[in-house]
């Protein structure tokens, strides 16, 4: 049964064929739409992980405790994700877009009326199984709305929640938890995740499979399940757990192998599992895949060590750095109003990529050799690159993962890279804790104990520019 989602889930975006070219306003419009809805799920884990100590003093528990309220949405979100293609495929992409929303709205508003830490555990799980679909649930969309010609303007705008939440989310957060209290970090999704419901319902037509095939349990379990156990081992060893402790290596283990079982009932299947194995056979996909692996650890150096490092080695609060931070986020949305344009007239991905890169690692080996946090106007500038560079690193991989993949095979792809994405934001983020761990918080917290952690950063950037030598060089090449 398995092998049936996937199978089933690649013909998803057949009859997307169909509909009729969009207007440069109407993709627009549901472009962000789109964005806003991803954008809100990514700024809501950010202002939680402000939220934390604030649990701890109302719940009276320790922070390692308070940091299950975390670890719940991250498990619920990997254990459903492979399930997408089978979903979008079943019930339509924008319908289970909305579905998503609204199991997501109903795990904010039930976090924000928590009694206790059990509860608010309980209802970050229901949160993390709303948010857990509408990351890939957007791409898929927009290849149905947009068609190949302005896929590269809709996925770069889908690209922005992904560089701003992280920049935004500790200044909400702390404003929000100071002013009022933790409870706004969960209602402050209210309004906004409304609205994207009602907008979606009006805006984004639903386009569904013809043969949705039966729901695999078996394939979901040790895939899902798989995923899941993983990040759980990955997460525990964040949080300090040593390498060899059970908290540690069971849930790896398991998790290696669930995913282990799936693999080989995969291959011995006539058709795909839950993730299409098959897909990897196409070199821009893989080179795609690959990028969003290794560009975790990259990603991460940017967007959580340089907001520590100004407020570790700096001194800044989460509002100065936060404000420093918009530097950063003035050169991604430079690069938004013209990346798009730039890869939807049949320019070189590979190019593109490399170069945004290139900006990334430029900035980040500045940080690494700054001796202090001061603000300066060399590390502002290092800052505006990297955003640049992040938007061009991005946007064009969203791309290429299709670039000679059929149209019904978007679905099946789309799952696979959310999978990818995933577990490597899992390792990264763990990778990132350890040596902060090792090089930061077992010393003073200067700007040169940064300097090393950058360093390590800036050599993620270079691997993942292996892979990024494999991209096409021109345009799609599937209508």
């Amino acid at each position: 049964m398995s092998e049936e989602i996937s199978t089933t889930s690649t013909e998803s975006e057949a009859s997307a064929e169909t509909l009729p070219a969009p207007t440069d306003r109407s993709s627009v419009g549901i472009a962000l739409v789109l964005a806003l809805g991803a954008f809100v799920a990514l700024l809501d884990t950010t202002i939680v992980g402000v939220a934390m100590h604030s649990f701890t003093r109302y719940f009276d528990v320790s922070l390692a405790d308070a940091q299950w309220a975390s670890t719940a949405y991250l498990l619920a979100m990997s254990s459903v994700i492979p399930a997408t293609g089978w979903a979008a495929q079943r019930f339509g992409a924008t319908t289970t877009w909305i579905a998503s929303l609204s199991v997501f709205l109903l795990g904010s508003l039930l976090c924000g009326a928590a009694w206790s830490l059990g509860s608010l555990i309980t209802f970050r799980a229901v949160q993390g199984l709303g948010a857990s679909m509408l990351f890939p649930l957007m791409r898929i969309i927009v290849v149905q709305v947009a068609g190949r010609a302005q896929m590269g303007r809709m996925m770069t705008m889908m690209s922005v929640p992904l560089l701003l939440a992280p920049v935004l989310g500790p200044v909400l957060g702390g404003t929000l938890i100071q002013e009022f209290s933790w409870r706004w970090a969960f209602f402050l999704n209210v309004p906004i995740v409304l609205a994207v419901i009602v907008l979606s319902a009006r805006k984004i037509p639903n386009t569904k499979g013809e043969a949705p095939g039966r729901f695999d349990l078996p394939g979901l379990l040790t895939m899902g399940g798989g995923l899941a156990a993983a990040i759980l081992g990955f997460s525990n060893l964040a949080k300090g757990t040593s390498p060899t402790g059970a908290p540690v290596l069971l849930p790896i283990a398991a998790g290696a192998l669930l995913l282990v079982v799936h693999g080989v009932r995969a291959a011995r299947s006539e058709t795909p599992g839950v993730v299409d194995f098959s897909l990897f056979r196409d070199r821009a996909f893989t080179a795609s895949t690959s990028i969003t692996l290794l560009n975790n650890f990259g990603l991460y150096g940017v967007v959580v060590l340089v907001p520590l490092f100004f407020q570790q080695a700096g001194g800044k609060g989460p509002l100065g750095a936060g404000a420093i931070m918009m530097a950063q986020g003035a050169g991604t949305a430079v690069a938004v109003l013209l990346v798009g344009r730039v890869i939807d007239t049949k320019s070189n991905p590979r190019a593109l990529v490399l170069v945004g890169l290139l900006l990334v690692g430029a900035g980040l080996g500045t940080f690494a050799l700054t001796h202090s946090a001061e603000v300066n106007v060399l590390l502002l500038a290092s800052l505006f690159a990297q955003g640049i560079g992040l938007a061009l690193a991005a946007a064009p991989v969203m791309v290429t993962l299709y670039h000679s993949l059929p149209t019904t095979s978007v679905a099946a792809a789309t799952t696979a890279n959310a999978v990818s994405q995933q577990l490597g934001g899992a390792v990264g983020t763990t990778v990132v804790a350890l040596l902060l761990q090792h090089y930061v918080y077992s010393a003073g917290g200067t700007a040169a104990e940064f300097g090393s952690v950058f360093w390590w950063a800036l050599v993620f950037v270079a691997l993942t520019a292996i892979p990024a030598l494999f991209l096409p060089r021109g345009s799609s090449q599937q209508a």
